[in-house]
C-alpha cells in the first residue's frame, strides 16, 4: 500500500498522558556470529532492564523523564495459536467447559507433545511415531513478537525524540532484534517504523490524568518533607515539641526547590531529603 494512502493509528491521550502500544515481529534464527536467538537476545536485553528496575538502579530509561509506566512482553506462538485449530491446539469448540472435551481427549496421547514452536527446531511426534506430521504448510512461519506498551506525559513524536537523542543506543539494542528496524539515527525512518507496528488503545485510563511524572515527584517529596515537619512539632500523642514558625519557613524553602536539571530533557530527578537521610 502507498504510503500515502496509509491510514495510522492514533494514539489516546487523557489530560497530559499518552499512551503507545507496539507490536513488533521478532526476527526468526540465530544472531549472526552467536549461539542465541534473536528472541532469546531479547529476552537477555528484557532482563536487564528488569533487574535493574527491581533493584531501583537507574538505567538509561531513568532519563526519560516523562514515562509513567512501560511494559514489554514476548508472545510466542504457543500463546496466540491456542484456540486458533491448527494441528496440536484445540479449537473454539474444544474450550474447557462442562461437555466439552479436554485437551488430551481430543488429541490423545501426543497431546503431551503438542507443538512448541522455536525459530529452528520443530517437532512434533504423534501417536504413530511419524516426526512429520502436522507440521506447518510450506512458507507458513510462527514467530514471537515483542509487544511494547508505554503511558507518558506530552506529545508522541516529542517522547519518541528524546528516545532517539538521549537513549538511542540502549533502544537500538533492544529493538534490532526486530524485523526491519531501522535504527533511530534516522528518525523519519524510525518514526515510520513505530507508526507501522503501533496498536490501537481500546482503553485507556488514568486515576491522575493532570499530574505530570516531575509533578507527582515533586508532591511525593512534600509529603515527606511534611512528614519530617509534623514529627519535629507534635509527638504521636498531640503534644507540642518545638515551636512551628522557624520549622515551617525551612519547611517551605525546602519544598520550593527543585533538583538540579529537573524536569529538562534527560534530567534525573533526586530529592534533596532523600540525599541527606543516606548520609550517616
Amino acid at each position: 500500500m502507498d504510503s500515502g494512502t496509509r491510514h495510522w493509528t492514533t494514539s489516546r491521550m487523557i489530560g497530559d498522558k499518552t499512551e503507545i502500544a507496539i507490536l513488533a515481529p521478532i526476527k526468526l534464527g540465530r544472531v549472526p556470529n552467536e549461539r542465541r536467538t534473536f528472541e532469546e537476545r531479547v529476552r537477555f536485553k528484557i532482563a536487564a532492564l528488569m533487574r535493574a528496575s527491581e533493584q531501583g538502579t537507574p538505567t538509561e530509561l531513568s532519563r526519560i523523564v516523562t514515562i509513567h509506566f512501560a511494559r514489554m512482553i514476548v508472545i510466542r506462538p504457543e500463546q496466540y495459536l491456542i484456540y486458533s485449530g491448527y494441528p496440536g491446539f484445540p479449537s473454539s469448540e474444544g474450550r474447557p467447559g462442562a461437555d466439552a472435551p479436554s485437551f488430551r481427549d481430543r488429541f490423545g496421547p501426543a497431546a503431551k507433545n503438542a507443538w512448541m514452536f522455536d525459530e529452528f527446531v520443530e517437532e512434533r511426534s504423534d501417536a504413530n511415531g511419524d516426526d512429520n506430521a502436522d507440521k506447518p504448510a510450506a512458507g507458513l512461519e510462527f514467530r514471537s513478537w515483542l509487544l511494547t506498551q508505554v503511558i507518558f506525559d506530552g506529545d508522541i513524536k516529542v517522547y519518541f525524540r528524546d528516545i532517539a537523542e538521549i537513549i538511542k543506543d540502549r533502544f537500538d539494542d533492544v529493538f534490532f532484534n526486530c524485523e526491519d528496524f531501522p535504527g533511530t539515527g534516522d528518525f523519519e525512518a524510525f518514526w515510520r517504523w513505530i507508526r507501522r507496528y503501533q496498536l490501537p488503545n481500546d482503553l485507556f485510563m488514568s486515576a491522575y490524568p493532570n499530574l505530570s511524572v516531575p509533578r507527582i515527584k515533586h508532591l511525593e517529596d512534600f509529603k515527606r518533607r511534611f512528614d519530617v515537619l509534623v514529627a519535629k512539632v507534635r509527638s504521636p500523642t498531640g503534644e507540642r515539641l518545638q515551636p512551628m514558625d522557624e520549622l515551617f519557613d525551612e519547611f517551605l524553602r525546602q519544598s520550593q526547590q527543585f533538583a538540579d536539571g529537573f524536569p529538562a530533557a534527560g534530567g534525573v530527578y533526586t530529592s534533596a531529603l532523600a540525599d541527606e537521610e543516606e548520609q550517616p
